[in-house]
């Protein structure tokens, strides 16, 4: 399994798009940024998720195959989200950037990005013995049977005193 360095693609978007961008995962945690709205450990915005999670209904609404961004238009800037299945990426953009020339190869990025994700995911799980956290579970509850009938003379005095 080979580790994805989000920081090191982070920068290399900004050096070949100008602009500042952001990585998250499917569930809005930030994996690497240098967009300060945004930065690395936050969470996304839960109402920005919930419109990406609800994409899919959004686009059945507008008889369309699939919504793959959406833009938010600020005082000063223009914020892309662009998501797969796994990843979303945040883009940071100036209010003169061309939207209709960008989204294109961001979009390809994203996928390429997804593929790489998916392929670092955990394919083979090892094998976890059962039994023995039974019989663990087992003994623990013989242990406190027994304990239990070593002092139910007492607690029958104390329920006979309680009423």
């Amino acid at each position: 399994m080979k580790q994805i360095n989000y920081d090191e693609i982070i920068s290399q978007l900004k050096a070949e798009l100008n602009s500042e961008c952001a990585i998250a995962n499917i569930y809005g945690i930030v994996l690497s940024s240098n967009i300060k709205e945004f930065f690395k450990g936050k969470i996304i915005p839960h109402k920005i998720l919930s419109l990406i999670s609800n994409s899919k209904d959004i686009a059945t609404e507008l008889n369309l195959n699939k919504i793959n961004s959406f833009a938010l238009e600020a005082q000063e800037y223009n914020y892309l989200f662009t998501f797969s299945d796994e990843l979303i990426l945040i883009s940071k953009l100036g209010l003169n950037m061309n939207l209709a020339k960008y989204m294109p190869s961001i979009s390809v990025f994203l996928k390429k990005l997804n593929e790489k994700y998916k392929e670092q995911e955990i394919t083979e799980f090892s094998l976890f013995d059962f039994s023995k956290e039974i019989q663990k579970i087992e003994d623990t509850f013989q242990v406190k049977k027994g304990s239990d009938k070593r002092y139910s003379i007492i607690k029958d005095l104390v329920k006979f005193i309680a009423k």
